[in-house]
């Protein structure tokens, strides 16, 4: 989401220096025709960059708020994946221990059948 947003925020920005710099060559054009007075097109064109740059600055108040919004929505479920991988470890490890002691277990028996195997083949020696 923050990358759409962040996206948007570009793009206004993009699109409002975009606008000034169009402004810009449109009223030097009219002003040569002599429609319109040079220095009332420069300040026309400072009232159109003064307000893309307020517009920027909505734009990205707009855009911070709807960031946080998301940022607390992500939270519980961030939060719940947390759990969700602490159960998991912590039933691997107990399936670890688990497997653990069936393998020395399994160790114990073979060493008690080798030392029988052993024991009744020297009996049968003497």
């Amino acid at each position: 989401m923050g990358r759409i947003l962040r996206k948007s925020l570009l793009t206004a920005i993009g699109t409002a220096s975009f606008a000034a710099t169009n402004a810009n060559k449109i009223l030097k054009v009219v002003a040569k025709k002599g429609l319109i007075s040079t220095q009332d097109a420069r300040s026309l064109v400072s009232k159109l960059v003064k307000e893309a740059e307020r517009e920027k600055k909505r734009v990205k108040k707009i855009i911070a708020v709807e960031l946080k919004k998301q940022a607390g929505k992500a939270k519980p479920i961030v939060r719940k994946g947390k759990k969700k991988v602490k159960k998991a470890v912590a039933s691997a490890k107990r399936k670890a221990k688990i497997a653990k002691r069936g393998v020395q277990k399994a160790q114990r028996n073979a060493e008690k059948r080798g030392k029988k195997i052993v024991g009744r083949a020297a009996r049968k020696l003497r």
